[in-house]
């Protein structure tokens, strides 16, 4: 399994992939319509377009796109905030260390441009996954938002260092 930058191409790929992960996994902690309106916003077009402003990274195993990962700075150029705003990996491959190596990808992206933490908005589903990876909800508080999602944080210079091996 490799990590790469998305391309353009992987669209399809990649709103299949998130789309399969919202109505098998997150339907369960989530309204119809929330899962509905998140697969609608999902589309080839708006993965595409996203990846202008994005840094999104792919896993891509035995030629096929398995998840897929996305950094952008919701802070300004003198006060940067950055968030992964997606993780998602095929559902049948959770568990098996793509989202950690996603993560690390997207971790590092975040140094290099000079964060010094990075925030994620967890779903229900995600919490465990971002607490073994080293992120704390944010000021302390274990609390959903209006969208039903953890805001975690996880400062870079403290954080794990997972190896690839």
């Amino acid at each position: 399994m490799r990590i790469e930058r998305f391309q353009a191409s992987q669209a399809d790929a990649v709103s299949r992939l998130i789309r399969r992960d919202l109505i098998e996994i997150n339907s369960s902690d989530y309204s119809q319509d929330r899962i509905d309106a998140l697969v609608a916003y999902f589309s080839p077009e708006k993965i595409a377009e996203n990846s202008q402003s994005q840094c999104t990274f792919v896993a891509i195993q035995d030629d096929q796109v398995v998840g897929t990962a996305s950094l952008d700075n919701f802070g300004s150029a003198a006060s940067p905030d950055y968030y992964a705003v997606t993780v998602f990996v095929l559902p049948e491959l959770h568990g098996q260390g793509i989202g950690t190596r996603l993560m690390e990808a997207v971790e590092s992206e975040a140094r290099r441009l000079g964060a010094e933490k990075v925030t994620v908005r967890a779903a229900i589903t995600a919490k465990g996954f971002y607490l073994k990876l080293g992120y704390s909800f944010r000021d302390g508080v274990e609390e959903l938002d209006d969208n039903r999602n953890y805001i975690m944080d996880s400062t870079l210079a403290n954080q794990r260092r997972v190896s690839a091996a």
